[in-house]
């Protein structure tokens, strides 16, 4: 299974949507920043294949979801983004949080973390109620990998190795708190592959330059269907680079789209 996402900017970009889509084989398409209309996009996404794409119901502004798994169960909308529940032919059920955290220019490091305490606590709350946690998230987080968010025990509990996550969680001041692995602290600075970031900002006193803002975590019960190697970071359409003089292109996004896939056959083999 194969999911992309990316923040398009209210770019009208269904031509490059696509060009990917077809490229990556892709089996959901995950937006933010979403200003078209799915008869606008639908047509486009869906010629001369026979994967069709459908676009469920999305009540969320935050984001858009088009999908070739037409079992594709609406769990919860809020106001930073959606759950949906996935029922993959092979029969195996996945829970996909999809989330866009507001950016700096509108909330603090304190808001964004309350947020993302009251994203788990809601992550938390559907796992228990499907009896699973076969959960992945993924989005524009707005913050990068190490901000208290994304580390927090009290937030999405990301960690960057993977020996810890499997541990499944641990206690904090009496409470079981359950581990997301994040895998993008491995997309990092200079020896990561590809580019070191999915955001180039330049500005201020204190500044990284690349920011990783665009992220997938992963519970610990999906690590056995996972690898680096089913992780990319995409820099280029059909030949054309969404990069211009060491930073994103202003003709598409300034955000780079986030490609993922899970190895779900494997995965029912295991039950």
């Amino acid at each position: 299974m194969k999911l992309l996402f990316w923040n398009i900017n209210r770019k009208p970009l269904a031509s490059e949507l696509k060009s990917l889509c077809d490229c990556y084989d892709v089996d959901i398409l995950v937006l933010a920043e979403n200003t078209m209309q799915d008869a606008e996009i639908l047509p486009v996404l869906n010629e001369d294949t026979d994967r069709v794409f459908i676009a469920p119901f999305n009540p969320s502004a935050k984001i858009s979801f088009y999908t070739r798994i037409h079992a594709f169960e609406l769990v919860h909308d809020d106001s930073w983004g959606s759950i949906r529940k996935i029922t993959h032919p092979i029969g195996v059920e996945i829970l996909l949080v999809a989330v866009h955290i507001p950016s700096k220019l509108h909330s603090d490091e304190r808001e964004q973390a309350a947020i993302s305490t009251r994203i788990a606590n809601v992550i938390d709350k559907r796992e228990q109620e499907q009896g699973h946690t076969l959960t992945i998230v993924m989005g524009d987080f707005n913050m990068n990998p190490f901000e208290t968010g994304l580390v927090s025990a009290d937030g999405f509990h990301g960690v960057m190795d993977k020996r810890v996550a499997l541990k499944q969680s641990r206690t904090v001041l009496g409470q079981e708190k359950k581990f997301f692995y994040n895998p993008m602290w491995s997309r990092l600075g200079d020896d990561s592959e590809g580019y070191p970031g999915t955001y180039y900002y330049n500005n201020g006193m204190i500044n990284y330059f690349w920011n990783t803002f665009d992220q997938v975590l992963l519970r610990p019960s999906l690590l056995p269907y996972f690898s680096q190697n089913n992780l990319k970071v995409i820099d280029e359409i059909n030949g054309i680079s969404l990069i211009s003089k060491g930073k994103i292109s202003n003709n598409f996004s300034d955000h780079l789209p986030l490609l993922v896939k899970l190895e779900i056959s494997q995965l029912i083999g295991d039950k």
